[in-house]
């Protein structure tokens, strides 16, 4: 349950805002509909899920750097023919 109330960053701040925006328009243009919308943006924010699913557009920062083509190119000599 902490874990709803941590590590808010721009992209959930963006789509709480959103939520309550729509939620609004909503009540304000007797447009119901939008309440599903609203609703839909208010989970992704509480619950800090996105497309991918809950930091999964993520890259992971683990992976060493490696050279691609260190054994296959040869480093290039102009005295020699």
């Amino acid at each position: 349950m902490n874990n709803l109330f941590k590590n808010w960053d721009s992209g959930r701040i963006i789509r709480l805002i959103l939520s309550i925006g729509l939620s609004i328009y909503a009540i304000v243009s007797k447009d119901y509909g939008f309440f599903f919308l609203a609703g839909l943006f208010l989970l992704q924010a509480v619950f800090n899920l996105s497309c991918c699913g809950a930091g999964g557009c993520a890259s992971s920062g683990t992976d060493s750097q490696n050279q691609v083509f260190k054994g296959e190119i040869e480093e290039y000599k102009p005295g020699k023919k």
